[in-house]
């Protein structure tokens, strides 16, 4: 299964550009064998004391037509989070989104508001779910397992992890 390598490289990449920026650095998991629930994952960025949190997937739909990246953030009426995690969640995806797509050349399919996602509920620091791209589409998936394309990817993060504190 091509993205749980996929996530996984550009993981380890966003951390040492993180590490080499001066960032302290959580990483939940760091191999696809991950024993936590995505609440569970959640609750340990809480306890870490992290200042973001952000969840690295891919995409795949049946129709293979569809590429570039969506970032999802909770929704205004989020019934689990305070109005300021909520904007600042929304404002973390937005910025994360802009960045990576300037710096992969990604198309920027913006960002989904919802609810429905116990990974982004249960946070309590500003959180955003990355799909960094289509599996599903033949041409973005062999980009998400070359290895400069996951670097431009990381590189965008980290980024707008850097646009988002202001650094």
């Amino acid at each position: 299964y091509a993205a749980e390598v996929e996530e996984e490289q550009v993981a380890l990449k966003l951390e040492q550009i993180l590490l080499e920026r001066g960032y302290t650095v959580i990483m939940i998991r760091t191999t696809n064998d991950c024993p936590y629930s995505n609440m569970e994952r959640a609750l340990a960025a809480n306890a870490s004391g992290a200042g973001c949190f952000i969840r690295i997937h891919c995409n795949s739909l049946d129709d293979s037509s569809v590429t570039g990246v969506i970032n999802y953030a909770p929704s205004n009426s989020n019934p689990y989070m305070s109005g300021d995690l909520i904007a600042s969640s929304q404002r973390f995806a937005s910025i994360l989104a802009q960045y990576m797509c300037a710096a992969a050349g990604a198309q920027n399919r913006g960002i989904i508001n919802g609810d429905e996602m116990t990974g982004i509920n249960w946070c309590e620091v500003p959180v955003s779910l990355v799909e960094m791209g289509f599996m599903s589409n033949p041409d973005e998936d062999r980009k998400l397992n070359d290895d400069n394309y996951q670097n431009l990817l990381a590189q965008g993060m980290a980024n707008g992890i850097d646009a988002y504190f202001g650094r």
